[in-house]
């Protein structure tokens, strides 16, 4: 029974990590795009809105970071 509590603990916290990653990885994604389509000559958005952007984008990416280097840790 103990091995089982186990395996599951495991799980969950593996499932947690793909869930975190995967979020990260999508918000990175996201708006690396709004990144782009605001440096287009097109963009319609004021500069306050493309500076949020990049902002955020910067935030998400210190947080992917974090995470891989807190995953790093967990498996010395």
């Amino acid at each position: 029974m103990i091995k089982n509590n186990k395996v599951e603990e495991i799980r969950k916290e593996l499932d947690l990590d793909l869930d975190l990653g995967l979020a990260l990885a999508e918000a990175e994604g996201n708006l690396n795009h709004l990144a782009r389509e605001s440096n287009s000559s097109d963009w319609q958005g004021t500069i306050t809105q493309g500076m949020t952007i990049l902002d955020a984008l910067n935030a998400v990416q210190k947080a992917r970071k974090a995470f891989q280097q807190i995953k790093q840790n967990k498996t010395k």
